[in-house]
């Protein structure tokens, strides 16, 4: 699996957990503020989890920025370095 692919899984299975969701209904164009209705406490735990999963430090205010799962993921891959 590709990196991006990977970080966008993580998104997907975190999301689902979260908010109860079928992760069959997430995918790369799903939206943190308009589909998910994400507050603050819901996007650090995003940033918590990848955090864990990659060992990488992710700044709140600037993943906050990202509207997309795939926006998210290409954002990790810089942090990675990937």
């Amino acid at each position: 699996m590709e990196f991006r692919e990977e970080v966008i899984q993580i998104l997907i299975d975190r999301a689902a957990k979260m908010f109860g969701l079928d992760p069959s209904t997430l995918g790369p164009e799903t939206r943190f503020k308009e589909d998910l209705q994400c507050k603050s406490a819901n996007i650090v735990q995003f940033t918590t989890t990848l955090e864990d999963e990659f060992d990488v430090e992710v700044p709140y205010m600037e993943f906050n920025r990202k509207a997309t799962f795939a926006d998210a993921a290409e954002y990790i891959a810089e942090l990675c370095d990937e």
